[in-house]
């Protein structure tokens, strides 16, 4: 069995890349970071800011990264409890809506952050149900329908994943009263208006 040995580096991407939207320099850099974790068998974490819309990571880095990384989280504070959120935005297998959202906060007593346990399912269906209905709201824009083909294709370009994957996206979706089949065009899904 080969040692697994971590790798500590630091760099701002203004190093690595004239900026996020560098194409070209985007793609290199994942590729080398993909090779240096094949030689040294290890892991390599990438931290990136979201785009504004919070669904997508920023920039063309960020775009290279979804489609190359085998999973994404996201951290994000939780204003009721004042601690941090981890959720998965992508894994390799499987949906990130079925990931349990984790939560860390300071601890006094110890002087760091710890682990404070996973949210419970009523708390993890609230999440998600927030997050599929601001990825159907961005999806639809102005429109009201869309059809079955069309909604998959887009979810799946939008989140950089596989239309098969995009069908998991939309039976959430369904299950959480954010689309309906329409009444008026078969094949057809329209977005439910938030109460």
């Amino acid at each position: 069995m080969k040692a697994c040995w971590p790798i500590t580096w630091w760099a701002s991407n203004a190093v690595l890349l004239p900026g996020v939207n560098e194409e070209e320099g985007s793609v290199a850099l994942i590729e080398e970071l993909i090779r240096m974790a094949a030689i040294y068998n290890t892991v390599v974490v990438c931290v990136l800011h979201m785009a504004p819309s919070g669904l997508k990571l920023r920039g063309h880095l960020g775009s290279e990264v979804q489609r190359k990384a085998a999973g994404i989280l996201l951290i994000e504070k939780d204003d009721s409890t004042d601690s941090s959120l981890i959720k998965a935005l992508k894994v390799r297998d499987g949906s990130p809506l079925d990931v349990p959202i984790m939560e860390f906060g300071w601890s006094k007593e110890e002087g760091r952050h710890v682990f404070l346990g996973e949210k419970g399912p009523k708390e993890n269906a609230k999440h998600k149900s927030i997050d599929i209905r601001a990825l159907a709201q961005e999806i639809y824009g102005e429109l009201r329908s869309m059809a079955s083909r069309e909604l998959a294709q887009k979810i799946a370009a939008h989140m950089e994943i596989q239309e098969r994957r995009a069908r998991d996206y939309i039976k959430d979706m369904r299950e959480y009263r954010i689309i309906e089949k329409s009444n008026q065009f078969p094949g057809f899904y329209s977005l439910v208006k938030e109460k």
